[in-house]
């Protein structure tokens, strides 16, 4: 099923949500795709998101997308997410970890949870692509549903350009590429009470 339209009447934006199928990476963590079932979002990660992807004590960090996806007619995206710790969680060695990556500390309330944490914003660029079927060995099982939301900026003066075929493409050898680089399953939890999670999806173990 497709959520959202190509435009409105009135030239207003138009507010969707796609299913999340998967998340890949690439293995420095600096081109990932989230993988909808209508649409794949392929962005580069920054260097903390991908100093992340790459550290042993990334299940103490909880991400989180603020809101929306804005998608503008030529299918460009902009998003923002948080990263966050509680001091309670890290060792000595992780707090310098983190710092270095660009935490900084702060006071907090999550869900049941207060006290000191380092907490990093950060914001996405990238490109919003047509789906193509994945392997099934690339999509990930989620106890429930999961959802990238997201907005489509129409305006008065045209509809939104149709999304390009995605650059996630098999080589002959059957292994995933996104625009030729190659790139990896982050491997997803199914527990619905998983404390970690990025645009909805708990990929953290």
């Amino acid at each position: 099923m497709q959520w959202g339209c190509a435009s409105t009447p009135e030239g207003e934006p138009v507010h969707g949500k796609d299913r999340l199928v998967s998340f890949l990476a690439a293995k420095d963590g600096r081109k990932v795709v989230i993988a909808g079932e209508n649409y794949h979002y392929v962005f580069d990660g920054d260097p903390s998101v991908a100093a992340l992807l790459r550290w042993s004590g990334r299940a103490k960090v909880t991400p989180s997308l603020n809101g929306e996806l804005k998608v503008a007619r030529n299918q460009s995206f902009e998003g923002s997410y948080v990263l966050m710790a509680f001091d309670a969680d890290l060792t000595p060695e992780d707090r310098v970890f983190l710092a270095q990556t660009g935490f900084a500390k702060t006071e907090v309330k999550y869900g049941d949870r207060t006290g000191p944490a380092l907490r990093y914003f950060g914001t996405v660029y990238g490109t919003r692509y047509a789906a193509a079927p994945l392997k099934s060995a690339d999509t990930l099982d989620f106890s429930r549903a999961n959802y990238v939301a997201y907005v489509e900026q129409e305006t008065a003066t045209g509809a939104a350009a149709q999304p390009a075929r995605t650059p996630l493409i098999y080589n002959d050898d059957g292994k995933p590429l996104l625009a030729g680089v190659p790139v990896f399953l982050v491997q997803g939890g199914t527990d619905y009470r998983c404390r970690a999670r990025f645009m909805g999806i708990c990929f953290y173990k």
